[in-house]
């Protein structure tokens, strides 16, 4: 029982980001603009432009207003303490960020002999994945996905700069599927407390 109601407050002091249906649609944009090189020399510019800004629009508008107004309803809303997660928000905006924007910088750059954003993501989703309440092996998958993903160069099957684009549609992926896990996840956490407060009218 102990156990069951700390995963309980481990998932709502990060309930935001265990909404995992919301990141569905991000991923399927990421994936399809991962093929924007093929897009723009199948039909050009501005089309090519244009399609991308769109599916991205498309993408934030189901995340943020369809399957957002969706786990409103289903499970209410949390008040989480003022600054209960200052020091996550400091450590991803301060390191985690800048670390990966200036990983693809250096590929792009200087096609470095391995792939420097491989390590940056897979770095940044088990970091991901432990402040926001741990669980969901999932992402210790994903997270060592990426890391073999930096080693391709050196095996002679493309460059850095050449794996930028794809890695974004491998991120994508993760998007997918981390989502749907998460969201399966959340269910179980949950459902026993969301059942709880439809019985007495009150929200999570």
């Amino acid at each position: 029982m102990t156990a069951n109601l700390e995963r309980v407050r481990a998932v709502t002091a990060n309930f935001f980001f265990w909404q995992g249906l919301r990141w569905v649609p991000l991923g399927i944009a990421l994936i399809l603009l991962s093929f924007g090189p093929l897009t723009k020399r199948a039909i050009g510019d501005p089309w090519a432009s244009i399609i991308s800004l769109t599916t991205l629009f498309i993408a934030l508008w189901l995340s943020t207003t369809v399957l957002g107004g969706y786990y409103a309803r289903a499970y209410g809303r949390v008040q989480l303490m003022p600054g209960q997660h200052a020091r996550r928000d400091t450590i991803k905006w301060l390191v985690v960020y800048p670390v990966m924007f200036v990983a693809m910088i250096l590929d792009w750059r200087i096609n470095a002999p391995v792939l420097l954003s491989g390590a940056a993501f897979g770095a940044g989703i088990e970091a991901y994945r432990r402040s926001t309440g741990g669980g969901r092996q999932h992402y210790i998958v994903a997270a060592t996905l990426f890391a073999l993903l930096t080693f391709i160069p050196t095996l002679g099957l493309a460059t850095s700069r050449e794996l930028l684009v794809p890695l974004f549609g491998v991120l994508g992926v993760v998007y997918v599927v981390g989502g749907v896990l998460d969201h399966r996840e959340l269910v179980r956490v949950l459902g026993p407390a969301r059942m709880a407060t439809e019985d007495n009218g009150s929200a999570i």
